[in-house]
């Protein structure tokens, strides 16, 4: 009849037969050592009524892909801490949150759509991001923080029609093209969140360059009310897309700007040409913090 179990630092050992884990609803894994990818996959063969997962791998844990094929699934936390050829498989139709981080380039692959999901964050650092994006396009709410070696991070053809909140983390070279796409492919977002929430993972070399689109994406026309920029920096790219947004953002209702530049000329020069961006938005507030 067991409800919750909790599991931290221990090691499992392999036997003939395991438990039937027929009514437990809420397990958490952190930092357990397993006898191998069968022995993960038969625990939760038995897990018919599971509903909220954690896990948090562990380097050398005995396991290479760890499989969790979980109808009932409703909420997931997974962090990879492991090295090597070391990876998630997930297969949970029903999934409402998911939680994924992973700075080790390991993989995580999602086998069926998820179309239940509202809410997702996915910090990963993948070859293969669309193995992510493609399954989750349900999503309502998503946080994103991409580092990928690979020219085809998005599946084509993915449109978020559901996506109303987005954070990006600007912290690695590949924001600029999230933006973009995850702009152009949604066309239902009410507020866009640009942060720096890790220490920059790129040299001025390897910044991106702002590709202004030739058509204005249509959440830009339709939909988008919010913008807050946090960590704000004032470098030409961001001057670009700061002004991009705010001349043709149909809808916006306030853009709230906080810069992390603690010279106060500097400072008050990113505020001068803020602030001088034309706005296609006559009820646009702008808000400098």
């Amino acid at each position: 009849m067991l409800v919750t179990l909790k599991l931290k630092s221990v090691t499992l050992v392999d036997v003939s037969s395991l438990p039937s884990f027929t009514t437990l609803k809420t397990l958490s894994l952190v930092s357990v050592n397993y006898p191998g990818d069968e022995f993960v996959k038969r625990i939760f063969s038995s897990c018919h009524a599971l509903q909220d997962l954690v896990v948090e791998r562990c380097l050398n844990d005995n396991v290479t892909i760890f499989t969790i094929i979980v109808p009932s699934l409703k909420s997931v936390n997974l962090y990879n801490g492991g090295g090597g050829k070391h990876g998630f498989l997930i297969d949970a139709p029903l999934l409402e949150t998911m939680d994924i981080l992973d700075y080790v380039r390991d993989f995580c692959v999602i086998e069926n759509a998820m179309l239940k999901i509202v809410k997702a964050s996915v910090d990963v650092s993948s070859s293969h991001p669309g193995n992510i994006l493609g399954y989750i396009t349900s999503v309502k709410r998503l946080f994103l923080c991409f580092y990928s070696t690979s020219k085809e991070v998005y599946p084509v053809g993915t449109d978020f029609h559901c996506l109303v909140h987005l954070t990006l983390c600007t912290c690695k070279t590949e924001w600029l093209n999230l933006l973009m796409y995850m702009r152009i492919n949604s066309p239902t977002l009410l507020a866009l969140i640009l942060n720096q929430h890790h220490k920059l993972r790129a040299t001025p070399q390897q910044r991106p360059c702002w590709d202004e689109p030739s058509s204005v994406p249509e959440c830009l026309l339709w939909s988008l009310e919010t913008l807050e920029w946090v960590n704000y920096e004032g470098t030409r790219d961001e001057k670009e897309v700061a002004a991009f947004i705010l001349r043709n953002g149909s809808c916006l209702k306030k853009a709230t700007i906080s810069s992390k530049a603690t010279d106060p000329s500097m400072k008050l020069e990113m505020i001068k040409e803020l602030a001088s961006s034309p706005r296609r938005s006559p009820a646009c507030q702008l808000i400098f913090d």
